[in-house]
């Protein structure tokens, strides 16, 4: 599963209307994996709607997610003064600074970055 959000311009002085999050549920198709929503109306930067997508890479639910945020947006009225700024995962770099530099080792040989209940590398 993946989660792409999709960030929202539109005139600073409108707010994202209530019932975004069912709209966006109204217009997937059993095809886009849409398992659920959730809407940030005063992100930074903007409104942000959360994608939740079961599909096979995350290029592909990027796409379904952008597709589906532009169907919405093309048949409910209310967001009509919106469009689509950004959709995509967001990628946090320090966790993936961190999975690329060496791992440090406990003495036993467990990998010092996974909880203690997973296996070790």
């Amino acid at each position: 599963m993946y989660l792409v959000h999709v960030r929202l311009d539109g005139p600073a002085d409108v707010p994202l209307p209530v019932g975004t999050g069912a709209a966006l549920i109204s217009c997937a198709e059993p095809g886009d994996g849409l398992e659920h929503v959730s809407v940030d109306p005063d992100g930074p930067g903007g409104p942000v709607v959360g994608l939740f997508l079961t599909a096979p890479s995350l290029a592909v639910a990027e796409l379904r997610a952008a597709a589906l945020c532009s169907r919405s947006l093309a048949a409910y009225f209310p967001l009509a003064p919106f469009r689509m700024a950004s959709c995509g995962v967001v990628l946090i770099p320090e966790f993936w600074d961190r999975m690329a530099s060496p791992s440090p080792v406990d003495g036993i040989g467990h990998n010092m970055f996974r909880p203690p209940d997973s296996p070790s590398a």
